[in-house]
């Protein structure tokens, strides 16, 4: 196992580990402001959530994420910035920041807008945006590869953005499921396509700085269906490992939020935790 390739697993987690939304006047204006929070631009009733997570190696701090953004019942935004920090900071340096706006249907999630910017030395920009029946994707500097065989392009279109991703998972039992943490969520990140393939695992009651309650045990496994380079495909025992997500369940914000995230394999031993939250509700 290589532990570059699962700090990037952990780092993507981090990144897409809570959800926020909130409807646009303009997308395109929201995205290019991105010191603004989209609750600026609502204009209906409105979900409104702020949430700070750290994530550990070995107990050692070395990720942040900060999330901010706002919910309504048919349109959503979500911006995370996520950074390294403590330990983290001395072993590779690097900070992105990803927002996201889309619509809320009965069935499912359809993304509008996705933007991912990283800060390090390639200074790479995503912008994917979705049309009626397609995707344009832009990439600068471009990808080297789209992976063998690349995604095509009914997966690409027809799958949630990283961000989404998330919040297709936090809505599983208010709406698109009958139950919490079932199915799968299909997801292309710009190159790679994949499921996280939903398994619930009982419950457990979680005790942490930020948060104390009853959650329910959900794990996540990470399926890859193309757009892989042979190197980026995850070794046997981590494609059969999960990600365990441990859930609250909101009632009056119709979300099942994550408020730890585990992931242990051989010697390596990551979770990511909620630190704070703020729901607000206009």
């Amino acid at each position: 196992m290589k532990l570059i390739k699962t700090k990037n697993i952990l780092a993507s987690a981090g990144l897409i580990f809570i959800c926020l939304s909130t409807p646009m006047t303009s997308a395109a204006q929201q995205v290019e402001a991105p010191n603004k929070t989209s609750a600026e631009t609502a204009t209906s009733s409105t979900t409104k959530i702020t949430a700070k997570l750290k994530g550990y190696v070995f107990g050692l701090r070395v990720i942040k994420v900060n999330v901010s953004g706002s919910l309504t019942h048919d349109a959503y935004a979500i911006r995370a910035d996520l950074y390294t920090s403590g330990v983290g900071a001395f072993l590779k340096k690097f900070q992105i920041w990803a927002t996201t706006t889309g619509r809320i249907t009965d069935d499912r999630l359809y993304p509008i807008q996705h933007i991912q910017q990283n800060t390090d030395k390639k200074n790479r920009r995503v912008e994917m945006n979705y049309g009626p029946d397609t995707l344009d994707i832009i990439i600068v500097p471009p990808l080297g590869s789209q992976g063998k065989p690349p995604a095509t392009k009914k997966q690409r279109f027809e799958s949630d953005d990283t961000l989404s991703a998330v919040l297709d998972m936090a809505m599983r039992g208010f709406k698109f499921t009958d139950e919490p943490c079932t199915g799968s969520v299909p997801v292309f990140d710009s190159k790679q396509h994949y499921l996280l393939r939903l398994e619930r695992a009982g419950s457990k009651k979680i005790k942490q700085k930020g948060f104390k309650g009853e959650t329910i045990r959900c794990k996540i496994y990470y399926v890859p269906v193309s757009g892989f380079d042979p190197e980026d495909l995850p070794s046997e025992e981590e494609a059969s490992t999960p990600v365990i997500a441990y859930l609250s369940k909101n009632e009056d914000v119709g979300l099942y939020i994550p408020v730890k995230l585990t992931y242990k394999i051989s010697f390596f031993k990551a979770v990511v935790k909620l630190r704070d939250i703020t729901i607000t509700q206009s």
